[in-house]
C-alpha cells in the first residue's frame, strides 16, 4: 500500500511537471501595417466622424504604439516582430513630394523587420523606387514573386525571405507581391519586370524556407482580403469546385485554401481592416489585415509549442480586437518621429491648406452606381478640356470631400495619383464598345459626364448596357466624339483595353486630374450638385 502511494505520487509528479512544461510555450508578438500609402502625418478620422473627427497621430502615434508593444515584449521575455505588406509611400503629399523619402526614414528610424513590395510602390517608376526605398532603407524589403528580366538575366527584384531566429525558434517571413501590379501600373515604371504567379511561388518559397529549416512561416502578401469576405469564399468554393484554372490569386482568400503550408498570412492591397482575422475552413490559415493610411497597428500573440515548434493559438493583444487605432490622445506623438516628419509637412505642403472653393453638401465617392464624388471629378475633367463626355476609373478617386471649405490638401487626398488627361476621337460605336468591354470583367463601372448609362448585370456580358446615351441622344455610330480620360486608362489599364487600340491616337494636355479639379472648383463654388442618373445599376 506504501509503495502503491509512493508509486502514484512520483508518477503524479510526473505528469504534473509534463503539463508544467506544456502550459509554457514561447510566446511571440507579431505587429502589422499595410497600406500606410505615405499616411505618416498627422490629421483627422473623418471618416469616422465627419463633424467632430478625433485626431490621428499618423507614424509618431504608431511608433508610440509600437515601442509599448516592444517594451511589454521585452519586459515578457517574448519574442517581437514588426511588418509592413506594402504599397507604403504613395497617397499623401508628404510621401510624394519626398519621393517615398520620409516614409522611409521612418521606417528606419522604427526599425521594421520586413516590408513588402506592394503595386503602387512603382507609381513613379523605378529609378525612384531603387533611389528612395531600396537603396535607403536599412530593413528588408521582400518579395518573392517580381522577376528582373533585364538583359543579365532573369533574376529576383527583391528578397524573397528572411529567417529569424527567435528564442530558438527559426521563424521565416515570405513576401508577395500581387500581379495586378502589371496592369495597374503605367509600362515605363515597370520595365523589364515580370510579375510572377502568387499561388506557385508562394509555394515554391514556403518549401524553401521550410528545406533551411523555418519552424514557423509567415506569408506577407500584397494581396487583400475583400470587402466581402462571406461572398468572395463563395466564389472561391465554386472556383475550387471546378477544379482550379488559374495560377493566379484572386485575393488573399485564395493564397489561404491554395497554400496551406503557411502559418499566417498579413494582407494588404484592400484597404479595409479587420478586428478578427478570416481563418479558412479547411486549412486554418489565419489571414490578419488592417485599415490604410496610417490609421492602425495590428498586434497579435502567437503562442509555440517548444517541442514541435509550431504554433498553439494565437489571440489578439488588445481587448477590443486585434486593430490598434492610433488616436493622438491615446497614443502621444514620439517626439523624434515626429518632428522630422512635421518638418517635412510644411515644406511641401506649403500654401496646400488655403481655401479654393467649398461645397454646401458632403461629396461621397463609394455608392452604387455613380456618386457625387466620381461626378465632380469627371465633371471637372470634360470642363478643362471641353469634351463631349469624360471617364475616369472608380479606383483613381481615392476619398471622399466632406461639407464645407475644400483645400487643395483634401484634392490631393482625392485625387492621389499623377494621372494626367488626354484627348482623344472615338467613333460613338467603338465607345459603346469599350463600355461593355469592361462590364465584361464585373465591377461596379465607371465615373463619367456628359453621358447616360444603365446596366442589367443579370444579362450576359457584351450585351448588358440598356441606356446608353451622349449629351442626352442615343450616339450615332459613325461619328467622332471628342473623349476627356486618364493617361493611365489609355494604356489600357482598369479593364480599359481596347482603348490601348488607339494609343497613337490620343493628344496629351500636359495638365493633372487633380490640377483641373481645382480649376473647377474655383470656377464653380460653392458646390451643391445632386445625383442625375448617369449611371444606373438596373439588376
Amino acid at each position: 500500500m506504501i509503495i502503491f502511494i509512493f508509486l502514484a505520487a512520483f508518477l503524479g509528479s510526473l505528469f504534473t511537471a509534463d503539463l508544467s512544461a506544456a502550459a509554457e510555450p514561447h510566446r511571440l508578438l507579431v505587429l502589422h501595417t499595410n497600406d500606410i500609402h505615405g499616411g505618416i502625418d498627422a490629421g483627422k478620422a473623418t471618416f469616422m466622424n465627419p463633424e467632430f473627427p478625433p485626431s490621428l497621430g499618423g507614424a509618431a502615434s504608431a511608433a508610440c504604439i509600437i515601442r509599448k508593444m516592444r517594451k511589454h515584449a521585452k519586459e515578457e521575455g517574448i519574442g517581437c516582430l514588426l511588418i509592413d505588406s506594402g504599397d507604403i509611400w504613395q497617397g499623401t503629399m508628404v510621401g510624394t513630394k519626398t519621393a517615398g523619402r520620409a516614409v522611409t526614414d521612418y521606417m528606419n528610424a522604427i526599425e521594421y523587420d520586413a516590408v513588402i513590395l506592394g503595386n503602387h510602390e512603382f507609381d513613379l517608376g523605378r529609378k525612384m523606387l531603387e533611389d528612395s526605398c531600396l537603396s535607403r532603407a536599412t530593413f528588408p524589403i521582400l518579395s518573392c514573386n517580381i522577376l528582373d528580366t533585364t538583359e543579365t538575366g532573369v533574376q529576383l527584384y527583391a528578397e524573397p525571405y528572411i529567417i529569424r531566429e527567435i528564442q530558438g525558434i527559426k521563424i521565416a517571413i515570405v513576401g508577395l507581391t500581387t500581379t495586378e501590379t502589371q496592369r495597374f501600373s503605367f509600362a515605363e515604371n515597370i520595365h523589364d519586370l515580370y510579375f510572377a504567379p502568387e499561388i506557385p511561388y508562394a509555394q515554391a518559397y514556403i518549401d524553401t524556407v521550410r528545406a533551411l529549416g523555418a519552424d514557423i512561416v509567415f506569408l506577407a502578401c500584397h494581396v487583400g482580403l475583400p470587402y466581402d469576405r462571406v461572398e468572395a469564399y463563395e466564389k472561391l468554393e465554386e472556383r475550387e469546385a471546378k477544379g482550379w484554372t488559374s495560377d493566379y490569386a484572386y485575393n488573399a482568400l485564395d493564397i489561404a485554401r491554395r497554400v496551406p503550408d503557411a502559418d499566417a498570412l498579413f494582407c494588404g492591397h484592400i484597404h479595409v481592416g479587420y478586428q478578427e482575422p478570416w481563418v479558412d475552413p479547411v486549412t486554418h490559415i489565419p489571414c490578419f489585415q488592417g485599415y490604410a493610411k496610417g490609421t492602425c497597428v495590428a498586434a497579435i500573440e502567437f503562442e509555440i509549442d517548444p517541442e514541435t515548434k509550431t504554433i498553439i493559438r494565437w489571440k489578439p493583444y488588445a481587448d477590443r480586437g486585434v486593430l490598434l487605432t492610433t488616436f493622438a490622445d491615446e497614443f502621444p506623438r514620439e517626439q523624434d518621429i515626429a518632428e522630422p516628419i512635421d518638418a517635412d509637412v510644411a515644406r511641401v505642403e506649403k500654401g496646400f491648406d488655403e481655401s479654393v472653393g467649398e461645397t454646401l453638401v458632403n461629396l461621397p465617392r463609394i455608392g452604387e452606381g455613380e456618386t457625387l464624388m466620381g461626378n465632380l471629378v469627371c465633371d471637372a475633367m470634360r470642363w478643362k478640356l471641353k469634351g463631349d463626355i469624360a471617364f475616369t476609373n472608380r479606383g483613381g478617386v481615392r476619398a471622399d470631400l466632406t461639407m464645407g471649405k475644400i483645400t487643395p490638401r483634401e484634392v490631393f487626398t482625392v485625387l492621389p495619383f499623377q494621372n494626367e488627361l488626354v484627348e482623344i476621337h472615338l467613333t460613338g460605336a467603338f465607345i459603346r464598345e469599350l463600355f461593355e468591354d469592361k462590364l465584361s470583367f464585373g465591377g461596379s463601372g465607371m465615373f463619367v459626364s456628359g453621358m447616360q448609362v444603365e446596366v442589367d448585370r443579370s444579362r450576359p456580358p457584351g450585351d448588358r448596357i440598356t441606356v446608353f446615351k451622349i449629351g442626352g441622344k442615343e450616339p450615332e455610330p459613325r461619328r467622332l466624339y471628342r473623349i476627356i480620360t486618364t493617361d493611365y486608362l489609355l494604356e489600357g489599364n482598369s479593364g480599359m483595353a481596347k482603348l490601348y487600340e488607339h494609343y497613337d491616337e490620343a493628344t496629351p494636355s500636359g495638365v493633372l486630374m487633380r490640377d483641373a479639379m481645382v480649376e473647377y472648383i474655383r470656377e464653380h463654388s460653392p458646390l451643391n450638385p445632386r445625383l442625375d442618373g448617369r449611371w444606373k445599376f438596373i439588376q
